[in-house]
């Protein structure tokens, strides 16, 4: 009777509006409430799926950006972007975090296009030659859209995350540990590229 009138996916939409009834664990109570025998996984919408994909792109090219500022060779610049851009989706172990295996599946994508579009661009063994105050503000710019699409990803991964005990789980100090590496990494890369602007 009651799924002739209201179904799980329903339910929870209108749940969506209110914070508290959109967490994790409180749908997944939801499903036990309503007699779902299903065990249903915790998935992306469309839209975050969306967001996940546009901000691993601007956190690689803001990368590539900053390297090739740096005066990496633009072919070295996206490569060197791509191993950073690895070892943050590395972290990413837990399989039950759906955000992790639609990461994976965006980096290995990116992997593929990225090294076939190094092996085929003309333009791959060219460095900035570009004014130096002007790739310095580049890389500046680049940095903060780094630093803003990071902290969009760390809202999202939270969203998954279970609220008690959050400090404690392997999968949240994980992430922490790869988004304080992922900063020092930055920050290590501007201050070189200041270094090298000093010297020059």
């Amino acid at each position: 009777m009651m799924d002739n009138v209201l179904n799980y996916n329903d339910f929870i939409k209108s749940a969506n509006q209110n914070k508290i009834l959109s967490h994790p664990d409180i749908q997944q109570r939801m499903l036990m409430l309503m007699g779902e025998n299903k065990d249903q996984k915790l998935e992306l919408t469309k839209d975050e799926e969306n967001k996940i994909a546009q901000n691993y792109q601007k956190m690689y090219f803001a990368l590539a950006t900053i390297r090739w500022c740096n005066g990496e060779k633009l072919g070295i610049a996206r490569q060197h972007a791509l191993e950073q851009m690895n070892s943050y989706v590395k972290t990413k172990t837990n399989i039950a975090h759906p955000m992790n295996k639609y990461l994976v599946a965006i980096n290995s994508q990116i992997n593929r296009e990225v090294s076939y579009h190094n092996m085929t661009d003309k333009h791959s063994d060219k460095t900035i030659n570009m004014n130096s105050e002007l790739a310095k503000k580049w890389s500046t710019e680049s940095a903060k859209i780094f630093q803003q699409c990071m902290k969009n990803m760390n809202e999202m991964y939270k969203k998954y995350m279970p609220e008690k005990d959050n400090k404690q789980t392997p999968a949240t100090v994980k992430f922490q540990l790869a988004q304080h590496r992922t900063q020092k990494m930055l920050q290590q890369i501007i201050l070189e590229q200041q270094r090298r602007q000093r010297a020059a």
